[in-house]
């Protein structure tokens, strides 16, 4: 299992445009050119689209990487063709 933070620009909701963030994401991949590749192909099935991954980690299940990211981590566990999308953390661009 892998933890990958992405910066991505997508929709908040439908009324707004689109906006820059990023997001942690858990998923099982073989590495992480191919946690990306999955990224972006399931960001863009939605019309997100995936700017680059600042990060990505086999997942160390030892350390303590807080509840949201604990919960998608077990989401994810059982499941190895989940992606797992955490929350949207956006920020302005000039």
């Amino acid at each position: 299992m892998w933890l990958v933070v992405a910066e991505i620009i997508g929709k908040c909701d439908r009324s707004s445009e689109s906006e820059i963030g990023f997001m942690n994401i858990t998923m099982w991949a073989d590495s992480k050119e191919g946690a990306s590749l999955k990224i972006e192909r399931y960001l863009n099935s939605f019309g997100w689209n995936l700017v680059e991954v600042d990060t990505a980690d086999i997942i160390d299940e030892d350390s303590r990487l807080g509840d949201e990211v604990a919960d998608m981590i077990d989401r994810t566990r059982d499941n190895p063709n989940a992606i797992i999308l955490g929350t949207f953390h956006t920020y302005k661009t000039n």
